[in-house]
């Protein structure tokens, strides 16, 4: 009896195939994340509020750079992403929105973004020079 064998039957077949194909290729973060899982941007990372600067990091693995949109008004902080898939077998569509107010002495002018290969979305703004200054009281007498 002749026995055939599908040589992707095997699945360390299939992964020593696969390891070949993307060996030496570095996929962008989005590429590699799990988008099976709705767990994506529930809570804010790393915040650094400090003499110097405000800073915040969101994991924003589950969306390409073109899915993300920062906005800032007044003092307020917008990020969103936004991400639809359609197939012959259905449509799905994920989505997040944070809002976060930036310290009164945070520089809005000089608010600036990042996204690292982990898919990191970091976020941060200089501060301003300190501009409170004691003011002396000066003794006035009268004549």
């Amino acid at each position: 009896m002749l026995v055939l064998r599908s040589p992707f039957s095997d699945s360390s077949v299939l992964d020593h195939i696969l390891d070949e194909i993307t060996g030496s290729v570095q996929l962008p973060y989005w590429r590699d994340a799990d988008h099976n899982s709705f767990n994506f941007s529930d809570n804010i990372g790393e915040i650094v509020n400090n003499d110097s600067k405000f800073s915040v990091q969101i994991d924003v693995s589950h969306f390409k750079p073109e899915d993300l949109k920062i906005q800032l008004d007044g003092r307020e902080l917008k990020i969103e992403g936004s991400q639809e898939t359609k197939s012959e077998h259905g449509y799905s569509k994920r989505s997040f929105s944070k809002m976060i107010l930036l310290p009164e002495d945070a520089d809005l002018t000089a608010v600036k973004s990042a996204i690292s290969n982990e898919g990191k979305l970091q976020i941060e703004a200089p501060k301003t020079a300190n501009s409170s200054r004691s003011i002396p009281i000066n003794f006035v007498a009268k004549h």
